[in-house]
């Protein structure tokens, strides 16, 4: 199907958009020269001004690639073209504009409208019909093809082209929605630097996320769940929730009532896309990788290749431990890039170092991981950003591993740092905060180290996700440091009832878990082994209780040893629960 193309006219300039491109034609003023044209591109806004004066400002709908945006003249015309940091819809060019429907546009008084829009796409159908004002569309894109070779490689054949399917219902009017919300993209999470890039403060990210759902709310309750503008809010809130990992709540609102998936499947289009997309990262977050490589491929289907989703799909075979699929992924994704496509570098840079890490190239690791550190700095000089985070945790793991401890050290501070900051309470922080103290126990530290896998432990128990793995490593690392004698002489607070209040917690949560698997049942089992020495002794005779109907009947493993081990202990419970009364 072929890519549709929208236009309209709005403050003495007119415009046209594909899915991933913005452009826009004015007249230079009379007696302005060429040479007294500067467009100032920034992320979020444009300033054009000639011979000293302001020509066009404003706020954009969503947020553009500033070093893939360009300008020319010819025959006194100026022409801006931008490109969206992500394919999408705009309902204008700044944020006080909109599209209007063609056919509502006929009906309306033309003098009253801000903005004038005409959709010039196909149907849903794939229809060789186009409306009457497609040919000057076409006729624009070849003069633009002519004039000027783009940075940005165009798609090397019609699969690689973003497919989206126009809904034939008339979504647009001339007035916007009072709850339609803004495009995805539009992130609000922090202030701006001098590069345009926006950085990102937790208190700003949980302001974005509550005003999100509300208006989530105010959308389904208006319109209903397939309108447009209650998709959008959805999204958008999805969106906000899958940076705070609020991934029950996305799994909620994409798979149960009201099965947001489903509508977005039946709407079609770039509806379906997101959707997949969204599951896509939230299985990823959910340590179900295969699952979400399955929906990165199916993205891939509908929107086709590029160096983001090579990206997304080359982290997750990291992540299956499948190190050549995910070379090969990033490699391509580079040279996409180095062809002039949109791509997040620094991303491919830190997966390849990941990849070299994994195949035991470590000083390899070491030097492509600090290219892709100083990337993201500099992208982001000025402002906080949890990717900068994540790199310098990147760093320090091959760092630890040839023993450079206190360059490792430094690097996972830093970490830690930036997580409170972007993240707050995120498993990134609780999983950096862990790999500080394993560096920490390494450097003799181990009172700062035992402090430091507590807040870990109390963090992790209070996810919307458990990570049972990480859960099993602090707790039986915990419990190591209190009964191995070099360690617990150095300890400034020896007692094990520190521990109750999260493994209460843990308890709780794994309570809800309806169907005990080997994971859980080791887990239930670490957990009451600590909990026990603390005096929780009824919990942990109920955790082990729980863990024994799974060690007894399972024929996955021999599981003798963990049976004696779990009776040993609820008798040792039981006999202390005597003493106590």
């Amino acid at each position: 199907m072929a890519s549709s193309r929208k236009s309209g006219k709005c403050n003495g300039y007119s415009w046209s958009q594909t899915y991933e491109e913005f452009d826009i034609k004015f007249p230079l003023p009379q007696g302005s020269k060429k040479r007294s044209l500067k467009p100032i591109f920034r992320n979020k806004s444009l300033v054009v001004k000639a011979s000293g004066f302001k020509l066009i400002e404003g706020t954009f709908q969503g947020s553009i690639n500033v070093d893939d945006s360009c300008w020319t003249v010819d025959a006194n015309v100026v022409e801006i073209s931008i490109v969206k940091s992500y394919p999408d819809w705009w309902k204008g060019l700044f944020v006080d504009e909109m599209y209007i429907d063609e056919e509502k546009d006929r009906e309306e008084d033309h003098s009253s409208t801000q903005c004038e829009g005409k959709d010039a796409g196909t149907s849903s159908s794939g229809s060789a019909a186009v409306q009457a004002n497609s040919t000057d569309a076409k006729e624009s894109k070849k003069k633009k093809k002519k004039k000027r070779q783009r940075k940005r490689m165009p798609s090397q054949n019609k699969h690689d082209e973003v497919k989206v399917t126009e809904q034939k219902d008339n979504v647009h009017s001339t007035s916007k929605p009072k709850n339609e919300p803004g495009k995805l993209g539009q992130k609000g999470h922090g202030h701006t630097n001098a590069r345009g890039n926006e950085g990102e403060e937790i208190e700003k990210i949980l302001e974005k996320e509550t005003a999100c759902e509300k208006e989530y709310k105010e959308c389904l309750k208006t319109y209903g769940k397939e309108h447009p503008a209650t998709l959008h809010a959805a999204l958008e809130l999805m969106d906000q929730w899958i940076g705070n990992y609020r991934l029950s709540l996305i799994d909620n609102l994409l798979m149960g009532p009201p099965g947001f998936y489903k509508v977005c499947e039946k709407v079609g289009g770039q509806w379906h896309m997101k959707a997949v997309q969204m599951l896509a990262f939230c299985r990823w977050k959910q340590f179900r990788y295969r699952e979400s490589l399955e929906l990165f491929y199916k993205f891939q289907s509908l929107a086709g290749k590029s160096a983001i989703l090579l990206e997304n799909i080359g982290h997750t075979h990291n992540s299956l431990g499948d190190t050549d699929k995910a070379e090969e992924c990033f490699a391509e994704a580079l040279d996409r890039i180095q062809r002039g496509e949109r791509g997040n570098k620094g991303g491919l840079l830190m997966g390849l170092g990941i990849v070299r890490k994994s195949r035991g190239d470590l000083l390899g690791a070491v030097d492509i991981l600090l290219e892709a550190l100083d990337f993201y700095q500099e992208t982001y000089e000025g402002v906080h950003h949890s990717i900068v985070a994540k790199c310098h945790s990147a760093v320090a793991a091959p760092l630890k591993d040839l023993r450079r401890l206190k360059e490792a050290e430094h690097h996972y501070y830093q970490a830690v740092h930036l997580f409170w900051i972007t993240c707050g309470d995120s498993p990134l922080t609780a999983n950096a905060i862990k790999k500080l103290a394993d560096v920490k126990i390494m450097l003799g530290m181990a009172d700062e180290a035992q402090q430091l896998y507590q807040s870990a432990l109390e963090l992790h128990v209070s996810f919307d996700t458990l990570d049972h793995r990480a859960l099993i490593d602090l707790i039986s690392i915990c419990l190591h440091l209190h009964l191995t004698n070099r360690y617990s002489d150095l300890l400034s607070r020896k007692e094990f009832e520190q521990y109750l209040p999260p493994l209460r917690t843990l308890k709780d949560r794994l309570d809800e878990v309806k169907t005990v698997d080997g994971t859980i049942s080791v887990l239930l089992k670490g957990a009451a082994e600590l909990a026990v020495p603390a005096g929780g002794y009824r919990m942990g005779i109920q955790m082990l209780q729980r863990a024994l109907k799974f060690f007894r009947v399972t024929k996955e493993a021999d599981c003798t040893r963990l049976i004696r081990q779990s009776e040993e202990m609820i008798k040792h419970a039981r006999e202390h629960m005597k003493l106590k009364k």
